[in-house]
């Protein structure tokens, strides 16, 4: 199960990943007008990797940090006709997150085949017993 959700948490966050470099980078936009609480948009004036000024709409997250005449990054791919809010590197914790499950999971399966055939890890275990008793003996 670990195994599973790790590689599909590690898929997601590399895909994530493959979309922003896709896009043609941050462009520095300026926030021109914004909707009422109940609809979280902005209308954003930016600079295009074309030359083009453009102004569009954007539904957004950060519902005190845009505002009007704020200073906004716009991530573009143009290829797509696609803009949007630059929400930073949010692809990181997923990869590292999808890694952790991915290694505990093979780690748990490897475990259960040694079990499995008959490896008993008695040495192993005791090792690991006077290694904890040696750690916490420092924090008397």
């Amino acid at each position: 199960m670990l195994l599973v959700g790790g590689l599909a948490e590690l898929g997601l966050g590399v895909s994530i990943a493959a979309d922003v470099n896709r896009s043609a980078g941050l462009f520095p936009g300026r926030v021109v007008a914004t909707a009422s609480r109940d609809r979280v948009t902005a209308d954003v004036i930016y600079t295009g990797p074309d030359g083009v000024t453009r102004t569009e709409t954007f539904e957004h997250h950060k519902a005190r940090m845009v505002h009007k005449g704020g200073r906004v990054h716009i991530r573009v791919w143009p290829d797509e006709r696609r803009a949007e809010f630059d929400e930073g590197d949010k692809h990181t914790g997923a990869i590292v997150i999808g890694s952790v499950l991915t290694l505990l999971g093979a780690g748990a399966i490897v475990l259960v085949l040694l079990w499995h055939h008959g490896v008993r890890m008695e040495k192993s275990r005791a090792r690991f017993h006077l290694w904890w008793c040696w750690l916490v003996s420092f924090w008397r």
